[in-house]
C-alpha cells in the first residue's frame, strides 16, 4: 500500500486518542491565524497618516501648534518670501490642502484664493467669522507690489484681524473648537493648552492697550495699512502709507509724506521691517521715531508669534513712554 505524506499520513499512523488530540491543535493554529489577519490594526501598525490641519497664515498656525494634542500636524504652506495674504498656491499645495482633515482660513477677505479654489465645506473653518459685528475696512484702492506676490491692493476688509488681541483669542477659540471635534478624545488637553493661550494673549493686549494710552490721540503713521485692527482695538490715530523696508524712498514718497503731514503731524511712524538707514533718517530729519511692528503673519526667523508680538508692544510702549526703556 502505498504510504501518506503530510499531516494527514501522520494523522493516520497515530492512534484514535492521539489523532483526536493533534486535529485539535490544528484547528486552534488555524483559527488563530484568522484572528490575527483580521484584528484592528492601529495608525502606526497599518501606514495611516496622523491628523493634519492646514492653515492659511502663521498666526492661525501658532494657535493650532499650541492648542493641538500630539499626534496632530499643523502645515502652514506658503514659502517665507511672499505675503500670504496674496499668495497664488500651486496646484500642488491646493491638493494638499483639500486632503487635510482640517483647514483654518482667517476670514474677512483673507487669502483671496480661496474664495476661486475647489476646498472641502465639511473641514473648512473661517475663524474669524463671529468675531465682530462689521469688519473694518482698508479705504484704500492704491495698486503696489511688494515680494513675488505681483500687483495687488489693500481694498475692501481690512484683513489683520489678529492684531486685536480680543479677535486673535476669538479666532484661538475657533480653532479649539475644531480640534476638539477633530480630536474629541483629547478635549483636556485643548480645553487646558487654550487656558494657557488666553493668558498669553490677555496679557499681550493689556500691554498694547497701555502702550496706546500714554500716547493718547497724538497721530501716528504706518508703512502699510495693515494697523487697522491694532488702532481700533488700542484708539491709535494711524493714517498709512505705501513705503517698503527694503526700498528707498522715491522723490514722489517724500512729497507725499510731507503732504500728509502737514494734516496728520505724526511722531511715530509703524513698519512692518527695519526700513533703511536713509529711510530713517529721512524721517528722522521730521522728528518721526521708527517703530517695527511686524504683523507675524510669517514665521519669524527665531521665536514664534507670541516672542514676536511680545518685541511689538516692548518697542511701541518704549516711543510711547508707556514703559521706561534705556
Amino acid at each position: 500500500m502505498a504510504s501518506e505524506s503530510g499531516p494527514a499520513g501522520l494523522l493516520t499512523m497515530l492512534g484514535s486518542s492521539t489523532r483526536r488530540a493533534c486535529l485539535v491543535c490544528l484547528l486552534g493554529l488555524v483559527a488563530l491565524g484568522c484572528s490575527k489577519k483580521g484584528a484592528p490594526q492601529t495608525p502606526a501598525s497599518n501606514g495611516e497618516r496622523p491628523p493634519s490641519v492646514y492653515t492659511v497664515n502663521y498666526p492661525l498656525a501658532y494657535f493650532a501648534e499650541r492648542l493641538a494634542p500630539e499626534g496632530v500636524e499643523v502645515v502652514f504652506p506658503a514659502p517665507p518670501e511672499v505675503d500670504p495674504a496674496f499668495w497664488k498656491p500651486t496646484p500642488d499645495a491646493i491638493g494638499q490642502y483639500q486632503r487635510a482633515d482640517l483647514i483654518l482660513l482667517n476670514g474677512a477677505g483673507y487669502a483671496r484664493w480661496t474664495r476661486t479654489a475647489t476646498l472641502p465645506k465639511s473641514r473648512l473653518v473661517i475663524t474669524a467669522d463671529g468675531c465682530r459685528d462689521t469688519f473694518l475696512r482698508t479705504g484704500d484702492t492704491m495698486t503696489h507690489q511688494h515680494g513675488p506676490g505681483g500687483d495687488h491692493a489693500h481694498e475692501g476688509a481690512a484683513f489683520t484681524t489678529w492684531l486685536d488681541m480680543r479677535l486673535a483669542l476669538c479666532q484661538a477659540s475657533r480653532v479649539r473648537d475644531s480640534l476638539i471635534e477633530l480630536a474629541p478624545e483629547s478635549k483636556h488637553t485643548i480645553e487646558t493648552n487654550f487656558e494657557a493661550l488666553t493668558h498669553d494673549l490677555t496679557q499681550l493686549g493689556t500691554r498694547l492697550r497701555g502702550a496706546a494710552k500714554a500716547w493718547g490721540d497724538q497721530p501716528v503713521l504706518a508703512s502699510h495699512p495693515v494697523y487697522q485692527y491694532l488702532a481700533d482695538a488700542c484708539g491709535l490715530r494711524i493714517e498709512s502709507m505705501h513705503f517698503e523696508p527694503g526700498e528707498a524712498l522715491t522723490p514722489k514718497d517724500i512729497q507725499d509724506l510731507d503732504a500728509l503731514l502737514g494734516q496728520h503731524p505724526a511722531k511715530l511712524m509703524l513698519w512692518e521691517a527695519q526700513p533703511l538707514p536713509d529711510t530713517e533718517q529721512a524721517l528722522g530729519d521730521r522728528g518721526i521715531t521708527v517703530v517695527v511692528f511686524d504683523p507675524a503673519a510669517q514665521p519669524p526667523t527665531n521665536g514664534d508669534f507670541l516672542t514676536v508680538m511680545t518685541g511689538n508692544a516692548t518697542r511701541l510702549a518704549c516711543a510711547t513712554g508707556g514703559e521706561t526703556c534705556r
